[in-house]
């Protein structure tokens, strides 16, 4: 079972993620906050961390580097998400993948996958 931290400011894109991830047996912790990633991520230990490219309120790229410079949490695959073609810049700062809104469910899941068995 896939356990996926995935964080939007987006509380109904929350909700769809999580209920998708569940139909596929997976499991999601959902957050909104920025500031709450790094010690969820610790104490979770996700497979995979979903991150929206702008998050309300905070630097997600900045957080996506501190999440990719820590001994703890380095391993872990992110993939960024924005309605923009961000790829480039996300790529940039450490992400592992990037999906671009709106996506097919089929494809997220399929990348989720492919990232957690990498």
């Amino acid at each position: 079972m896939m356990k996926i931290l995935v964080v939007d400011d987006n509380k109904v894109m929350l909700n769809l993620l999580k209920t998708l991830l569940e139909l596929e047996g997976g499991e999601a912790i959902t957050l909104t906050q920025v500031d709450e990633i790094i010690p969820t991520a610790r104490a979770e230990r996700p497979d995979l961390i979903m991150l929206d490219f702008h998050l309300a309120g905070g630097n997600s790229m900045g957080i996506l580097q501190a999440l990719k410079s820590d001994e703890v949490l380095k391993e872990i695959p992110v993939i960024v998400a924005s309605g923009m073609d961000r790829a480039d810049a996300a790529r940039r700062m450490g992400a592992d993948d990037f999906i671009l809104k709106p996506f097919r469910p089929a494809e997220l899941i399929e990348r989720f996958h492919r990232l957690i068995e990498e």
